[in-house]
């Protein structure tokens, strides 16, 4: 697989995810929180390719859900760059070739992500407190994403693992 192929099935994966957005996750709503497919797409593909960091497709993901969403325009296409960057290079620095590594960056990110985007709303106006926004938004839609995590995270790696051989890069080993 050439690089260009693995750059054209990375922005498939995305537009998939954003479908599964719109589409899937309204309807699998557990009290009122739902996943950020598109966020889990971001940061799984951020820990099985780290070495291709894929910037200009986690910002165009998160502009896509910004513009599909009612919160600020760009908040969270800055938020998912951040994400994917920060768990790609953390990655590459931490990787011990454990399954509990990449799933244990994830889930941090996927909490800053959620924490940070809750505040921020809290900070442009939404009528509820900072713990509100925590507890009833950002924490419950965190866990969210770390199950759908469980499930995305094993498919990228099948999916971007031959890449990762051809250009001699490591990536976890599930065990």
């Amino acid at each position: 697989m050439t690089p260009a192929s693995a750059g054209v099935m990375k922005a498939v994966g995305a537009v998939i995810a954003l479908i599964l957005q719109v589409a899937l996750a309204p309807n699998i709503a557990l009290f009122g929180s739902f996943p950020c497919i598109p966020l889990v797409y971001v940061m799984a593909l951020g820990v099985a390719d780290p070495a291709n960091a894929s910037i200009a497709l986690s910002f165009l993901t998160g502009l896509a859900c910004d513009l599909l969403g009612s919160g600020p325009v760009g908040a969270l296409a800055f938020l998912f760059l951040l994400a994917h960057v920060a768990t790609a290079r953390v990655f590459l620095v931490l990787d011990n070739d454990a399954l509990f590594m990449p799933f244990a960056i994830m889930f941090a990110g996927m909490f800053a992500v959620e924490t940070l985007y809750g505040f921020l709303l809290v900070a442009l106006g939404l009528p509820v407190s900072p713990l509100d926004a925590f507890l009833n938004r950002a924490a419950p839609c965190a866990l969210y994403d770390c199950v759908v995590a469980v499930i995305v995270y094993p498919l990228l790696v099948v999916l971007f693992s031959r890449t990762a051989k051809e250009l001699k890069i490591r990536t976890p080993k599930l065990r």
